[in-house]
């Protein structure tokens, strides 16, 4: 009995939290490296593989979903120009055979003109003879006719299920089109955020300074080498400013874009459920449209790609470290 029970606690527990790919692929994620600027050439190449074939497998991961969703949308093409022309039939009043007119283009310019005709009386209530003989009107004959138009159509609204139906439809669109806006915004903010982190590392003055340094240095002890004899004190004096110069970069800048790759994975997790629901919105907003679904799982690429992103500012964790004794 007790057997049976752990069973099903375990089913349940199973179905009730199911590992999505970007749980998957976070668990994946190399930590942070502890000491960036005492590490050797070697090590941090190791490293920066490591990242990188993450990165691929993410990346071919979003491509299978892309695909995934490139295949859904033609399976599901024949059936939203279904609904379309379902939906075309509702609204104006068609029949099977007047549709099928339609369709393979078979219509007389008799045809056309009674088809219009009943199309413009389904969605008016007047003829095009009436919509003519309304534009030969006074003005205050076109001002009465159209406030008891608006009246009739009001009424007609508000008794009518199809037009409720439809009123209810238009409504729902509208406030998911208001929500997919208030949270592109948030996703933007966020990202904003995160370019903020290191784009302030990068205007720094004092790595501008540093960066500048070191490549006037380089440049002097370059036009030194095998010119002439007697520099070698010069030349010895230039690599150990340039030697310096890389250290301290990379002890001053490593914590700071150690610090900004902790607050990026901080924010990029904060971000999953606006990433997620973004999806759900424009995947709704589209079966609404065109009839065609949208598969489940490529809810999940806006957070891969949230990932890959990261990762690609992880590969940079020794971009400071500019100096490996092993070099010399």
């Amino acid at each position: 009995m007790k057997t049976v029970l752990l069973a099903i606690i375990l089913l349940f527990g199973f179905v009730g939290h199911t590992q999505t790919n970007t749980e998957a692929f976070l668990k994946k994620v190399p930590a942070l490296p502890k000491d960036s600027c005492n590490i050797t050439k070697s090590a941090a190449e190791a490293f920066s593989q490591k990242v990188s074939i993450l990165m691929d497998e993410i990346e071919n991961e979003i491509s299978k979903l892309n695909e995934e969703v490139n295949d859904q949308a033609k399976l599901s093409e024949s059936t939203a120009k279904k609904s379309t022309m379902q939906q075309m039939a509702q609204q104006y009043g068609l029949s099977p055979e007047e549709m099928s007119k339609m369709q393979n283009g078979k219509m007389s310019a008799a045809d056309k003109k009674a088809l219009a005709d009943k199309m413009m009386q389904q969605q008016t209530n007047m003829s095009m003879g009436e919509v003519k003989n309304l534009g030969k009107m006074s003005e205050a004959g076109k001002k009465a006719y159209a406030e008891a138009y608006a009246t009739e159509a009001m009424a007609t609204s508000q008794s009518d299920p199809k037009q409720q139906q439809e009123s209810a439809k238009a409504k729902n669109s509208l406030e998911l089109l208001k929500e997919q806006q208030t949270v592109m915004a948030r996703i933007n903010a966020a990202s904003q955020k995160i370019g903020n982190l290191y784009s302030a590392i990068e205007n720094d003055p004092t790595r501008k300074q540093m960066m500048n340094n070191i490549e006037k240095w380089q440049s002097k002890l370059n036009s030194m080498m095998g010119v002439e004899a007697g520099q070698g004190n010069r030349m010895d004096s230039l690599s150990v400013l340039i030697r310096n110069e890389k250290i301290n970069c990379c002890n001053k800048f490593t914590p700071l874009y150690r610090s900004a790759l902790r607050q990026h994975f901080s924010i990029m997790k904060a971000s999953f459920p606006d990433q997620k629901r973004l999806a759900e919105i424009t995947s709704e907003i589209t079966k609404s449209q065109t009839g065609i679904s949208t598969p489940p799982q490529s809810a999940e690429i806006g957070n891969l790609e949230s990932v890959k992103g990261y990762l690609n500012m992880l590969n940079d964790a020794y971009k400071f470290k500019l100096y490996y004794p092993e070099d010399n």
